[in-house]
């Protein structure tokens, strides 16, 4: 006769569903969150709490991912993640009083995304090695330019700098020769390497009679006085002094202006947007919105990119920004460094701007007048082929 009764049959608990669909660990059989790393099956927590179980997994991946032990967690430590809360918040304060532009907060914010993710957000700053900073390096080098490794490096060094500035550790962090800048003959070589950042006349030319009149408004701007984007973005009326602009650098705040040519004075006459009176900028959209957006890529910006695309004059790296480019390798032919200095809005370190009171408008006029003349040739119409404008 059967046995009835038989033996008891375990149960298996029923595993409970992620907390969230990204959640990186999964439920092992033993009740406990579970997460394969190199090869090996590594416990951090019960089911029943899983935000521990993910705090622990967050702060030893790090070393697990090195085949290391993770050292005993320091509650009191400052930790990566904690290092770039704080240089945040402090530049973040600094951009709401105008002091710093929302874009180099942008940067600071995309410099402190990979520092969590090549040093771990739970690392604490002073475990790091020097060997932790030159495998950062390497990561970077491998993924970047020169020019833009250069400049990922410098402000990875900012964070540092600040945390012992600030008082947040108690001696500087030691990031060793492995994680030195390029050097500036590599730079100066790679930049070399890439075609210049200026148009010809001929490709200027083409441009300017495909715009509409509102973009030809921005192109003369640039070429006239050095504005870049976010500059003629941020114009205002109060900016347009009859024919001149005085219009202080939004980035630097340094004073600036320049002769209007008549060209550009009847260009932003037409192009001044009067349909929407709310705006406090000089130009708008046809949607009543500002050209000007603190973003790594304008809206103007995108507008003439399209624009040459469609003339057949885009090259990758040569955007808008490279009228400014333009406007002084040509005026550097005028001679007058000061002068230009003043229409750029570029900043004066020398002893002789200190005394400096102002600069005769007859040398502004020079400067630009000089530009327009190299320029003649892009306001004659095209030639159509086969002959005739």
């Amino acid at each position: 006769m059967a046995n009835s009764i038989g033996k008891a049959q375990s149960v298996k608990p029923e595993k409970p569903a992620k907390p969230y669909p990204d959640f990186p660990l999964y439920a092992h059989a033993t009740k406990r969150w579970a997460k394969k790393i190199k090869g090996r099956t590594h416990f951090f927590g019960p089911w029943s709490d899983w935000q521990a179980a993910l705090d622990r997994f967050q702060y030893e991946v790090h070393w697990l991912q090195q085949g290391k032990t993770p050292p005993p967690r320091d509650p009191q430590a400052v930790t990566v993640g904690d290092l770039v809360n704080e240089l945040l918040e402090h530049r973040e304060a600094k951009v709401l009083s105008g002091e710093l532009a929302k874009r180099t907060w942008d940067d600071y914010k995309r410099t402190g995304a990979t520092l969590l993710a090549s040093l771990g957000r739970h690392t604490t700053v002073e475990s790091l090695t020097p060997n932790d900073f030159a495998k950062m390096r390497t990561e970077l080098a491998g993924k970047l330019g020169l020019v833009s490794l250069d400049n990922e490096i410098g402000r990875a060094r900012v964070f540092f700098h600040f945390a012992y500035k600030h008082g947040l550790i108690d001696r500087p962090v030691r990031l060793g020769l492995g994680f030195d800048k390029p050097s500036r003959k590599a730079v100066k070589k790679s930049q070399q390497a890439k075609p210049a950042k200026i148009f010809t006349v001929e490709e200027l030319q083409t441009v300017y009679h495909a715009a509409d009149r509102q973009m030809q408004a921005f192109i003369l701007l640039a070429l006239n006085g050095g504005l870049g984007p976010g500059d003629i973005g941020q114009m205002e009326p109060r900016h347009m002094v009859g024919r001149w602009v005085h219009f202080p650098r939004p980035k630097t705040l340094v004073d600036r202006s320049f002769p209007l040519w008549s060209k550009t004075a009847e260009a932003i006459r037409d192009a001044r947007q009067t349909k929407h009176p709310d705006q406090p900028f000089l130009f708008t959209t046809k949607y009543g919105q500002p050209w000007y957006r603190d973003a790594k890529v304008s809206p103007l910006t995108q507008e003439f990119r399209k624009l040459c695309q469609r003339c057949g004059a885009y090259q990758k790296g040569r955007g808008f920004y490279a009228l400014r480019h333009q406007f002084r390798t040509v005026a550097d032919g005028s001679r007058d460094t000061v002068a230009i200095n003043h229409i750029m809005g570029h900043v004066d370190s020398s002893m002789g701007d200190v005394y400096r009171e102002w600069i005769e408008p007859d040398r502004l006029h020079a400067v630009v007048d000089h530009v327009k003349e190299w320029l003649a040739p892009m306001f004659r119409s095209p030639q159509r082929e086969g002959g005739g404008a």
